[in-house]
């Protein structure tokens, strides 16, 4: 697996995820030389930044209507174990986690869209089927993506689905949610 390391600000180190006596946090792979720290948060901010967001795209059998029809995610904690493994631990971040990505996806994919779901008594953006409308759900596709659960868990081969990358010029549309979600105290 490739390694991600986002270069440390004041010096030529790199940042790693530490734990100290206030939490975790990331800090500069040359301390003590050098004691530059950011919150995981930030931390993932300027990884979305750097290397922007992968979607990927497979195909699952509609329950509605037995069509084949494609489903697209973005995987962010997948991506984020390329800079430490700690990263996963905030769960699968994917469809409906992130507003501004979601809304980039449904202006592209006329597939993804925003849903009500009676099982939940919410409203999300989800996958629905190209053929018949039917909702595809969230957790199907996020949580428990039967058809490249061994590909995205198991080989961390999911290139062969790769959609597209979302690159991110600024960081305001994201940083709620980004913060909202890798907050240690979540």
């Amino acid at each position: 697996m490739l390694i991600m390391e986002i270069a440390c600000k004041q010096c030529n180190g790199h940042y790693k995820i530490r734990e100290g006596k206030f939490g975790v946090f990331a800090g500069c792979s040359n301390y003590p030389r050098c004691k530059s720290t950011m919150k995981v948060f930030e931390l993932v901010q300027t990884f979305i930044l750097e290397r922007g967001i992968d979607v990927y795209k497979w195909e699952k059998v509609c329950w509605k209507c037995n069509e084949i029809t494609p489903v697209y995610s973005y995987y962010l904690g997948y991506e984020l174990e390329e800079i430490d493994e700690y990263l996963s631990s905030f769960g699968p971040v994917g469809l409906g986690d992130i507003t501004y990505i979601d809304q980039l996806l449904g202006e592209e994919i006329p597939s993804v869209q925003m849903r009500f779901s009676n099982t939940t008594k919410s409203e999300y953006m989800a996958n629905t089927c190209a053929f018949c409308g039917a909702l595809q759900g969230r957790n199907y596709v996020v949580y428990d993506p039967h058809e490249i659960i061994e590909e995205l868990w198991h080989n961390r081969n999911m290139e062969k689905y790769h959609y597209k990358t979302f690159h991110i010029d600024c960081i305001a549309p994201l940083m709620f949610d980004v913060q909202r979600i890798y907050t240690e105290s979540n």
